[in-house]
């Protein structure tokens, strides 16, 4: 039976009509569990947080140690130990540095305020299907100092005062799931001229079963730091972590618990939606159970990235923190030298 070419161009135009119809009710119904899922995990995040109670709060110096890398991670509100792979994991997690089938390298800027400025950059390399090394450098620079004396007067600039780690990282694959990892580093501190320096280590495992991973770290393991005739602890912390993919919603969920043994307690979570697995749009939640200053903004972050080539570039912002009202944004690159 011939087809009317009339019939057929009517048929063709219902049918794209149908197809555009369907495209954006499965749009908006993703949006829609994109954010009903994130406020969730937001009440969550603070209903726990106003009964988790704060650490030991001794003094600890070296601050600058949880100060997190990395834009993606920023725009998950550092919900992240669960996802580093490769170079990230440098700083996130040793135990997801042997995740990264080849070789990376990646870098981050931090501005924060008052002119203070945290750099990172990190590289990973497989030896083998099972080992990987890694290896990682941070540094705080605060920018000119003035100092003055007892009469108010000026003295100049102080010194030399920044903040430096840098260490090398080993991971293993145990199993099919689960991956270990270890960092050695070496911290040093100056301040107007003096400096002093520690060593110490961190720890993590990662654990994948299909769409969920776990992950935990141990950071900042070590001796006290001395500075004059006064010696303090190291930043030591415990992450936990959980992070959940959905490609039907093109969709990466975390939550995640820290306990600083020396500062307070935090909960994150944060929510990475992505278009065509190339362009990535990101938010994220943070609480502090306590005052302790040192660390970074409580509340919302956003973000968001793109794969261009073998290089993923990432940004992200804090709206504001608790230390002043500065907007706090962050830039990466991360290449996979293996593309």
């Amino acid at each position: 039976m011939p087809v009317n070419s009339g019939t057929l161009i009517a048929f063709t135009s219902d049918y794209k009509e149908s197809i555009c119809k369907r495209v954006k009710v499965m749009v908006r119904n993703n949006i829609f569990r994109v954010v009903f899922i994130w406020g969730l995990l937001i009440a969550l995040v603070a209903l726990v947080g106003k009964f988790a109670v704060a650490s030991e709060n001794s003094r600890a110096t070296a601050d600058f140690l949880n100060i997190g890398t990395g834009a993606r991670p920023a725009g998950f509100a550092g919900a992240y130990t669960s996802l580093a792979e490769g170079a990230e994991a440098v700083y996130w997690n040793p135990g997801g540095v042997s995740l990264a089938e080849s070789p990376q390298i990646t870098a981050s800027h931090y501005s924060w305020y008052q002119d203070i400025n945290y750099e990172f950059i990190a590289a990973s390399y497989p030896v083998s299907e099972r080992f990987s090394i890694g290896v990682g450098a941070s540094y705080l620079s605060y920018g000119k100092i003035s100092g003055f004396d007892e009469f108010n007067s000026s003295t100049g600039d102080i010194g030399s005062t920044y903040d430096l780690a840098g260490g090398l990282t080993i991971g293993m694959v145990l199993s099919e799931n689960i991956s270990v990892g270890i960092t050695g580093k070496y911290i040093m501190l100056s301040l107007a001229g003096q400096t002093a320096g520690a060593m110490a280590a961190d720890l993590g495992v990662t654990a994948r079963f299909n769409r969920f991973t776990a992950g935990a770290a141990l950071s900042n393991i070590g001796g006290k730091i001395k500075f004059s005739d006064t010696r303090e602890n190291l930043p030591t912390s415990l992450r936990a972590g959980l992070s959940a993919e959905l490609p039907e919603l093109s969709l990466v969920s975390t939550l995640e618990f820290e306990n600083q043994f020396y500062g307070d307690f935090a909960i994150r979570s944060g929510l990475e939606y992505s278009f065509l697995n190339q362009y990535f749009l990101r938010g994220g939640y943070r609480h502090y159970s306590g005052n302790d200053l040192s660390n970074e903004s409580t509340g919302l972050t956003f973000g968001a990235g793109a794969i261009l080539g073998p290089a993923r570039f990432d940004y992200a912002i804090a709206p504001s923190d608790k230390i002043s009202s500065e907007m706090l944004h962050r830039i990466s690159v991360t290449i996979n030298l293996g593309q």
